[in-house]
């Protein structure tokens, strides 16, 4: 394995060291400072809680009746309310760390009593998710339902990995398929159902296995910040064994999720395809396939209620040329993506990694969209490209969110 050197090896596995602790938590860590941002900045472990939309698909999935879904409810939101008051305890400990380290700029003196918080809210989290997981299990009545909670706890796993994604350094190492079916809405399609159950099963020891490893990693590493680091060559060795292991992993889920991927595509009746190809590839690689400063606006310019047929015509057009010409450079992305993820560590954090054909193919991209935004807009009248939203415009109405809290 080729082995990191000098300044930039060490802040390469320390910033990898850093996301794997704070992701198992997931709190908000700064790769390319070495550096925790806690608080404001970043985020809480909220986001690793059992969610109610979660228990209600458990619930789904042991057959629960209503009386039992109530209860199962009731459980959780007990759950949630204790982890909530030590997610509290966690991130208010954070701050004070935090403010401590920014007015004596000395971080390294934060990691003692970080490692030993941060270790603690593991056990917590480990044990109230386990004590959740027996409740629920208590309410399951007769064998089928008791035999049904080996899906709940794949389920739970498939969950668990989405959040070790950046941990794998792999696009489409963690998707789930099976929510993946949900967003597209193939329910009812008996062979689809067949083809995600074996999925499940084959995803799953894979899963398993990165869970437990990031686990083992970060309690290890937990420990190490206790007792005060030694970035000796044995410990760089270690961690970088981590990260391959990792790695490795990744691959592998990428390699099972991208066949049942393509097998439930073939699956699907033809109007179902193309949603669900899309949907695949916007959660393996994010960063090409989320819609593009000209899909939003052939999107927007289309729900002009003014449009005169001809318009119409013409945006549809105009959306028809852009995909044929986004898509070979989408495939060229996506794959350059993925040949610069298999290559040595600094590649997989960006250190010392040669990005100039990311960022030729992104800029390409962005040459491609800025023409056909002018496209769009050259069918419409001055009036309507008033009413439409900016072309760098995400279309999240942070407005709503302002109001949720009383301003706006």
């Amino acid at each position: 394995m080729h082995r990191t050197s000098g300044t930039t090896g060490y802040r390469s596995v320390f910033a990898w060291f850093v996301t794997c602790v704070l992701v198992t938590l997931c709190v908000t860590a700064s790769p390319s400072h070495g550096q925790m941002g806690f608080g404001m900045g970043g985020s809480d472990a909220m986001s690793m809680a059992i969610g109610r939309d979660s228990t209600g698909r458990y619930c789904d999935l042991l057959g629960f009746d209503a009386a039992q879904r109530e209860t199962a409810m009731l459980v959780h939101q007990d759950y949630l309310d204790r982890f909530k008051a030590a997610n509290d305890v966690l991130m208010d400990a954070m701050r004070k760390l935090q403010e401590d380290a920014g007015r004596t700029r000395d971080w390294e003196a934060m990691m003692k009593p970080m490692g030993q918080i941060a270790l603690g809210f593991m056990n917590t989290m480990e044990r109230l998710e386990k004590s959740f997981f027996d409740d629920l299990r208590a309410l399951a009545i007769g064998p089928e339902q008791e035999a049904a909670f080996a899906r709940v706890e794949r389920a739970r796993r498939r969950e668990q990995a989405i959040a070790m994604e950046s941990m794998s350094m792999v696009s489409g190492a963690t998707l789930d398929l099976h929510d993946i079916a949900r967003t597209v809405e193939v329910s009812g399609n008996a062979s689809v159902a067949e083809a995600l159950l074996a999925y499940e099963a084959e995803i799953d020891p894979i899963n398993r296995r990165m869970i437990d490893r990031a686990m083992e990693f970060s309690r290890s590493q937990m420990r190490q910040m206790q007792e005060g680091f030694n970035w000796d060559e044995a410990s760089m060795t270690r961690m970088q064994e981590a990260m391959k292991e990792m790695r490795d992993l990744g691959t592998q889920g990428k390699a099972v999720n991208a066949r049942f991927a393509r097998q439930v595509m073939q699956i699907l009746p033809a109007d179902a395809q193309g949603k669900w190809d899309r949907e695949v590839k916007q959660r393996t690689w994010p960063t090409v396939y989320r819609p593009s400063k000209a899909e939003r606006q052939i999107e927007s310019a289309l729900k002009l209620e003014d449009l005169t047929a001809a318009q119409r015509e013409g945006l549809n057009a105009v959306a028809e040329s852009y995909r044929r010409e986004s898509t070979p450079i989408n495939e060229r992305w996506a794959k350059t993506i993925d040949d610069q993820q298999s290559k040595d560590e600094q590649s997989w954090w960006g250190w010392g990694a040669d990005t100039s054909g990311t960022d030729a193919i992104a800029k390409e991209r962005e040459a491609l969209d800025d023409r056909f935004v002018e496209r769009v807009r050259a069918l419409l009248t001055p009036d309507q490209i008033a009413r439409m939203p900016k072309a760098g415009d995400s279309g999240f109405d942070a407005d709503a969110v302002l109001r949720q809290f009383g301003g706006g």
